[in-house]
Protein backbone atom coordinates (compact mmCIF):
# COMPACT_ATOMS: atom_id res chain seq x y z
CA UNK A 1 0.00 0.00 0.00
CA UNK A 2 1.40 3.53 -1.20
CA UNK A 3 -0.02 6.52 0.85
CA UNK A 4 0.32 8.40 -2.69
CA UNK A 5 -1.85 5.98 -4.17
CA UNK A 6 -4.46 6.71 -0.89
CA UNK A 7 -4.58 10.47 -1.09
CA UNK A 8 -4.53 10.30 -4.96
CA UNK A 9 -7.67 11.24 -6.46
CA UNK A 10 -10.23 13.68 -5.11
CA UNK A 11 -12.23 11.28 -2.47
CA UNK A 12 -10.37 11.83 0.81
CA UNK A 13 -10.80 15.83 0.69
CA UNK A 14 -14.71 15.35 -0.46
CA UNK A 15 -15.28 12.88 1.91
CA UNK A 16 -13.62 15.88 4.96
CA UNK A 17 -16.53 18.14 2.91
CA UNK A 18 -19.31 15.51 3.34
CA UNK A 19 -18.74 15.03 6.87
CA UNK A 20 -18.05 18.98 8.09
CA UNK A 21 -21.47 19.86 5.32
CA UNK A 22 -23.40 17.23 6.83
CA UNK A 23 -22.45 18.10 10.68
CA UNK A 24 -23.24 21.91 9.87
CA UNK A 25 -26.50 21.24 8.35
CA UNK A 26 -27.81 18.72 11.11
CA UNK A 27 -26.99 21.08 14.05
CA UNK A 28 -23.95 20.97 16.23
CA UNK A 29 -25.69 18.74 18.79
CA UNK A 30 -25.83 15.62 17.12
CA UNK A 31 -23.54 12.71 16.86
CA UNK A 32 -21.63 12.88 13.50
CA UNK A 33 -21.17 9.00 14.00
CA UNK A 34 -23.53 8.13 11.37
CA UNK A 35 -22.23 10.49 8.95
CA UNK A 36 -18.77 9.13 9.33
CA UNK A 37 -20.18 5.24 9.07
CA UNK A 38 -21.80 6.50 5.65
CA UNK A 39 -18.80 8.61 4.58
CA UNK A 40 -16.22 5.87 5.24
CA UNK A 41 -18.91 3.41 3.38
CA UNK A 42 -18.98 6.13 0.10
CA UNK A 43 -14.79 6.18 0.39
CA UNK A 44 -14.69 2.43 0.46
CA UNK A 45 -17.05 2.12 -2.58
CA UNK A 46 -14.92 4.87 -4.76
CA UNK A 47 -11.38 3.61 -3.58
CA UNK A 48 -11.92 -0.24 -3.99
CA UNK A 49 -8.64 -1.25 -5.27
CA UNK A 50 -7.74 -3.29 -1.92
CA UNK A 51 -8.61 -3.14 1.76
CA UNK A 52 -6.14 -1.26 3.19
CA UNK A 53 -6.62 1.76 0.93
CA UNK A 54 -9.80 1.84 1.40
CA UNK A 55 -9.66 1.61 5.74
CA UNK A 56 -6.97 4.22 5.21
CA UNK A 57 -8.86 6.55 3.15
CA UNK A 58 -11.68 6.31 5.08
CA UNK A 59 -9.31 6.40 8.47
CA UNK A 60 -7.71 9.81 6.93
CA UNK A 61 -11.11 11.33 5.65
CA UNK A 62 -12.79 10.92 9.23
CA UNK A 63 -9.69 11.84 11.14
CA UNK A 64 -9.53 15.03 9.62
CA UNK A 65 -13.27 15.88 9.46
CA UNK A 66 -13.38 14.96 13.21
CA UNK A 67 -10.70 17.38 14.18
CA UNK A 68 -12.24 19.93 12.23
CA UNK A 69 -16.01 19.16 13.57
CA UNK A 70 -14.25 19.01 17.42
CA UNK A 71 -12.83 22.72 16.74
CA UNK A 72 -16.00 23.93 15.26
CA UNK A 73 -17.82 22.12 18.46
CA UNK A 74 -15.26 23.70 21.01
CA UNK A 75 -16.14 26.87 19.36
CA UNK A 76 -19.51 26.84 19.56
CA UNK A 77 -19.58 25.78 23.16
CA UNK A 78 -17.35 28.55 24.17
CA UNK A 79 -19.41 31.19 22.55
CA UNK A 80 -22.63 30.12 23.88
CA UNK A 81 -21.69 28.14 27.27
CA UNK A 82 -18.65 29.79 28.29
CA UNK A 83 -14.77 28.70 29.27
CA UNK A 84 -15.78 26.33 31.96
CA UNK A 85 -17.70 24.39 30.10
CA UNK A 86 -15.27 24.11 27.29
CA UNK A 87 -12.46 22.70 29.80
CA UNK A 88 -15.18 20.14 30.46
CA UNK A 89 -15.18 19.07 26.79
CA UNK A 90 -11.86 19.14 26.04
CA UNK A 91 -11.41 15.64 28.54
CA UNK A 92 -13.09 13.47 26.19
CA UNK A 93 -11.89 14.93 22.94
CA UNK A 94 -8.95 12.81 22.50
CA UNK A 95 -11.45 10.06 23.01
CA UNK A 96 -13.98 11.00 20.29
CA UNK A 97 -11.05 11.70 17.77
CA UNK A 98 -10.15 7.97 18.38
CA UNK A 99 -13.45 6.42 18.16
CA UNK A 100 -14.77 8.71 15.17
CA UNK A 101 -11.73 7.82 13.27
CA UNK A 102 -12.35 3.93 14.02
CA UNK A 103 -15.79 4.36 12.60
CA UNK A 104 -14.15 5.90 9.49
CA UNK A 105 -11.90 2.79 9.25
CA UNK A 106 -14.84 0.28 9.61
CA UNK A 107 -16.96 2.24 7.37
CA UNK A 108 -13.90 2.20 4.84
CA UNK A 109 -14.09 -1.32 4.70
CA UNK A 110 -17.81 -2.06 4.99
CA UNK A 111 -17.58 -0.17 1.29
CA UNK A 112 -14.71 -2.23 -0.17
CA UNK A 113 -16.70 -5.25 0.72
CA UNK A 114 -19.46 -3.76 -0.76
CA UNK A 115 -18.38 -2.83 -3.75
CA UNK A 116 -17.04 -5.94 -4.35
CA UNK A 117 -20.56 -8.00 -3.43
CA UNK A 118 -21.87 -5.39 -6.13
CA UNK A 119 -18.82 -5.95 -8.90
CA UNK A 120 -18.06 -2.42 -8.95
Amino acid sequence: MDINNVTKGKIVPLGIIIIIITYLISGSSSSITPYILFTGIIIGLVKNQSLSESAVAGGLASLIASFVVTILTLAFTYMIYGPLYVQYMLTSTLLYLVIYTLVGVIGGVLGYYISKELNI
